[in-house]
């Protein structure tokens, strides 16, 4: 029964959370993707330590700990997928939308919340970060409840409540650390109305503010590390904002819709007519507190200057900050001018009408403008990998400039070696003989075109056949087959018919010998012997020289999934070689594997193998 009322009292709200929810997991996995939520993937990714974790979180990103922890959680109990992270994103969305109902319901009252909320509901900006695996969506949602909160305790300054408001804004302050910028916002208020409260209160509202900043500290305190290094930033990827910064970011939030931005334009105006109709009453903390209007346009005014003019003097003096994702926690003040302005509004039916104007053009907008549900707008990581997945049976090298970003697609595709370098700088290291003249793809994306010298370009035509070439939204490839890379067994002998090089996956070092540093399966293409008995020989070593737990690296070698060998390397460099014997018939094709299987780090020790070189030699029947 509790419910049904419940529902017959909030039927609106209802049906707007319901949308706001449809919203955002339309599609949900339609994009791929794209370098800053590869990041994420991979930072959150619950097979890493926690303290793999923490330090990748440390070096790769300049915002704390928290989502990427939470989403590790989520990945934990409900599985390790894109498509669970976005759906997270997701619902942190929906509840984002939830937020901003109760903030414009505290603020205003319970219709401004309900406009509010459907504005939110159907906005661009806000269903496409509640679409990304980023932070964005809780920085936005814990931004307002911090300021719900913060209406709540100048309404009524407890312990209680700064508790509650300090609990919230220490959760922003660990979404992003933009959140200080709205922070000095937050305490220029708490001033300005610590200055207005009665002379007898003062005391006690001060204590109330210490509690509020005492519990944002403490909640705050795991990032302490992570606030220094961004403290330490004096460079940054962003340039200097141009004289319509602002302006641009405002018209990115509704989508650059030109119907949406007209009517909210005519609202606004709306809004600043009849803020200016108000009376000069007194300014005491009472009369402030009970004129919504005046009220309201503290709280939105001071949050939203303070977001703007900081960034704006530290990107013209110091370093560029402005990027609209990062002023997603400003997105909540426009969206309640709006709310406001349409709540002076006096005639119910022209009311409705603006409201309906306003969501109906956003939601044309999505579906029909930019079909965005539909429409491919990010780097297009997933699809080129798949098509080389599949267009890559030989398991020839993947060259990326991405080093960093590619491994995630290629998990399940371990005998695909992934080497990071340009084209130019890869196909320089052939030129001298550093790097194998063997079959590669080089794949590229995020802004990088096909560019290459034309030296360069010369010796890939001489040396190579551009066998594929696979082009998607900002993201290609190409497969450079080797001219010379056909294997050829003569019957007056072999040598050479096995080599490192033809060991998949490959990491040589600089003196061409085969390192590895974790467990590994080395496969070779099938090889064509002629009848007779064979002789494999593998220098190899144990690293490092004294043995870790009293065990050195152990391998097994199969010939076509035969185990031939089954034995520990040798730590002494003057005992590399083993030999083992092994036949062919029937002319038969055979597939070399090489398994290292005992891989440990224990104690600052660190146990790999090394392979100085592996051939066969035919011998006598």
């Amino acid at each position: 029964m509790k419910f049904f009322n419940w529902f017959k009292e909030n039927y609106w709200l209802t049906i707007i959370l319901i949308a706001a929810l449809l919203l955002r997991i339309y599609h949900i996995n339609f994009q791929s993707i794209w370098l800053d939520e590869i990041l994420s993937m991979n930072n959150s990714n619950p097979k890493l330590s926690m303290k793999q974790f923490y330090e990748g979180i440390m070096f790769w990103e300049f915002m704390p700990h928290m989502y990427f922890l939470i989403l590790r959680f989520v990945f934990d109990i409900f599985g390790y997928s894109t498509t669970v992270a976005r759906l997270f994103s997701a619902i942190i969305g929906v509840f984002g939308v939830y937020s901003i109902y109760l903030f414009g319901k505290e603020l205003i009252n319970k219709r401004s919340g309900l406009i509010a909320a459907a504005l939110v509901c159907v906005n661009f900006f806000h269903i496409s970060y509640s679409q990304e695996v980023r932070p964005y969506g809780m920085l936005f949602l814990f931004t307002v409840l911090s300021f719900y909160r913060l209406v709540i305790f100048i309404k009524k300054p407890s312990i209680s409540n700064g508790i509650i408001f300090g609990l919230f804004t220490g959760l922003y302050l660990n979404c992003h650390f933009f959140g200080f910028i709205t922070l000095f916002s937050q305490c220029l208020l708490l001033l300005f109305f610590l200055i207005k409260t009665p002379k007898e209160n003062k005391n006690k509202f001060f204590g109330n503010c210490i509690v509020f900043g005492i519990v944002t500290l403490i909640v705050f305190s795991p990032s302490f590390e992570a606030l220094l290094r961004v403290t330490e930033i004096k460079s940054f990827w962003l340039q200097k904002p141009g004289p319509d910064a602002f302006t641009s970011m405002f018209r990115e939030f509704f989508g650059n819709s030109e119907m949406v931005i007209y009517g909210i334009n005519s609202v606004v105006i709306f809004y600043i007519i009849n803020l200016f109709k108000e009376k000069n009453n007194t300014s005491s903390y009472n009369t402030i507190i009970s004129n919504k209007v005046v009220f309201s346009f503290i709280i939105l005014s001071t949050w939203l200057s303070v977001s703007l003019i900081i960034p704006l003097i530290r990107s013209y003096l110091d370093v560029p900050m402005i990027l609209s994702r990062y002023f997603i926690n400003i997105l909540p003040v426009l969206i309640l001018v709006i709310t406001i302005g349409i709540n002076f509004i006096k005639n119910n039916l022209i009311r409705i009408i603006v409201i309906t104007y306003l969501v109906l053009f956003s939601i044309l907008d999505l579906f029909v403008v930019k079909n965005y549900y539909n429409t491919v707008t990010k780097s297009q990581y997933r699809e080129l990998s798949e098509e080389i997945i599949k267009r890559n049976p030989d398991k020839s090298k993947l060259v990326v400039y991405w080093s960093w970003l590619f491994p995630y697609f290629f998990q399940n595709e371990s005998q695909i070696a992934i080497e990071g370098n340009s084209l130019d700088e890869y196909v320089n290291g052939m030129r001298s003989g550093s790097i194998i003249n063997k079959s590669f793809w080089y794949a590229d994306a995020n802004s990088r075109p096909f560019q290459i010298s034309p030296e360069n370009q010369i010796y890939l035509d001489t040396n190579f056949i551009l066998k594929e070439k696979l082009e998607f939204y900002d993201a290609w490839a190409n497969y450079y087959v080797s001219k010379n890379q056909t294997i050829e067994i003569k019957k007056s002998g072999i040598k050479n018919a096995l080599t490192l090089e033809m060991f998949s996956p490959i990491n040589l070092n600089e003196k061409g010998n085969l390192v590895l540093y974790e467990n590994a399966n080395l496969k070779t293409e099938p090889i064509n012997l002629e009848n007779g008995n064979y002789e494999l020989i593998i220098n190899a070593n144990s690293l490092p020289e004294n043995p870790v737990n009293g065990e050195n690296a152990h391998f097994k070698i199969k010939i076509n999934n035969n185990e031939i060998a089954n034995y520990y390397l040798s730590e002494n460099k003057n005992q590399q070689s083993k030999k083992f014997v092994f036949s062919s018939k029937n002319n038969e094709s055979n597939t070399f594997e090489i398994i290292y299987d005992n891989d440990v780090f224990e104690d600052g020790k660190d146990r790999n193998a090394i392979i100085y070189s592996i051939s066969i030699k035919k011998i006598a029947n």
